[in-house]
């Protein structure tokens, strides 16, 4: 009989980590708390960007948010409470800012994420995954003359990364895009970032699952992981099937990973970064490309017919809703670089909670003292981009092969 692996998440990463199991034979059995891809991989930027896996602690990054912090529609915001494992969380955080840690950490990430793109090439190739998969690149603008200076010194970190890029004067930025605004002061063109629909991804990786014998149970949330001594033994779920037994479990739950690791004794710190999104219908004056908004963090992806616009970090907790001002400012950015007033009465708003650790780096890593279960969380911002990466990472770890990418950096037992 093929081992048996229970993962928990039908997100990006779970769904990932799910498809390259049933590729390497494992008996997998995927469940998740509502539907496939209805987390954050239903509705977020959509871009799979080698140029944006930089963690988000950087030396610069406490001041932006000291600038920031009582700006309700902010790039990034942060609501102040006194939760004690939220104080432990902004001092790690603040730990990581520091230059040689962040400079470890993009390291670590680039190298990462240079590698799914290369997965997803393969994949695409191999064919049989739709998804509206494209490889056109990745055009940031700059609405301020400080904006652009800090566009040569980011040229420089991607040459050095081996990322192709190059500056664009602001003539060259509206040529490179006519649909763009007047307001626009220059733009910078990295060549091999790429874009597709998330959602149809998941999707389609989970029919693959099942195609090769995989179960994929939706509306199961998992209530216990169970082992017996020092090794795993199954899955609680609510749901008919009652326990799932398993030989490995991945916890692959984005941004309620840590609740389930807690009953075994396992501390993964983690905030949950919302994030919003405007998704319209195609219409003129769309960009052919994807658009990111340096100064405002806000991304404009065409797909197959639809605009995406998406971007805001608000660390609020677990707060669930839509806040109108910080919604309208993802939706205002996109209108002051298109120069139009988009459709919003044909809009589909959503909000989601991405998985963010203090460092900035996800985890993917055999939990110490545990046999049979590993983690894959805490992506960020980057779960669709990192994805098929850590599926074949999560299949290394199960295999006990070597593994594709280093994973010291995304040791469990950093913290």
């Amino acid at each position: 009989m093929a081992n048996r692996a229970v993962v928990i998440g039908g997100g990006a990463i779970g769904v990932a980590a799910a498809h390259s199991l049933t590729l390497a034979g494992w008996q997998v059995t995927l469940i998740d708390r509502g539907e496939v891809g209805r987390g954050c991989s239903y509705a977020n930027a959509c871009l799979v960007t080698a140029s944006h896996a930089v963690p988000l602690p950087a030396p610069e990054v406490p001041r932006e948010l000291a600038r920031w912090l009582l700006r309700p529609d902010s790039p990034v915001y942060v609501k102040p409470r006194l939760d004690p494992g939220f104080l432990r969380w902004g001092w790690r955080f603040l730990h990581a800012c520091r230059a040689p840690a962040a400079q470890r950490g993009t390291a670590a990430l680039g190298a990462l994420a240079r590698a799914s793109l290369g997965l997803f090439e393969e994949m695409v190739a191999a064919g049989g995954v739709e998804f509206g998969y494209r490889r056109d690149g990745l055009l940031h603008v700059y609405l301020t003359e400080g904006g652009v200076r800090k566009a040569a010194r980011d040229l420089e970190a991607l040459q050095r990364a081996g990322i192709p890029a190059r500056l664009l004067t602001r003539a060259e930025t509206l040529e490179f895009e006519p649909t763009l605004a007047g307001c626009i002061r220059g733009g910078m063109y990295v060549e091999g970032d790429a874009h597709g629909d998330c959602y149809a991804y998941v999707r389609a990786l989970a029919v693959g699952v099942q195609a090769r014998g995989g179960r994929v149970l939706t509306g199961r949330p998992a209530s216990l992981i169970r082992r017996r001594g020092g090794r795993v033994e199954g899955v609680e779920v609510r749901g008919p099937e009652g326990v799932i037994p398993a030989d490995l479990v991945v916890v692959a739950a984005g941004a309620w990973t840590p609740s389930l690791l807690a009953p075994l004794g396992v501390r993964f710190p983690m905030e949950p970064a919302k994030g919003y999104s405007c998704t319209l219908p195609g219409f003129a004056g769309s960009p052919a490309v994807p658009v990111f908004v340096e100064e405002r963090r806000v991304a404009i992806t065409p797909l197959d017919g639809r605009l995406r616009v998406g971007g805001t970090l608000e660390l609020a907790g677990y707060r669930e809703g839509i806040h109108p001002v910080r919604y309208r400012a993802v939706v205002d950015a996109a209108q002051e670089v298109l120069g139009q007033t988009l459709p919003l009465d044909r809009a589909e708003a959503w909000e989601g909670f991405r998985p963010l650790p203090p460092d900035g780096l996800p985890v993917i890593s055999r939990v110490p003292g545990i046999d049979g279960l590993l983690v894959a969380a805490g992506h960020g911002t980057l779960g669709f981009t990192l994805s098929p990466i850590t599926g074949r990472l999560v299949a290394d770890l199960a295999e006990g092969r070597p593994p594709m990418v280093p994973l010291e950096a995304f040791r469990l037992d950093r913290f």
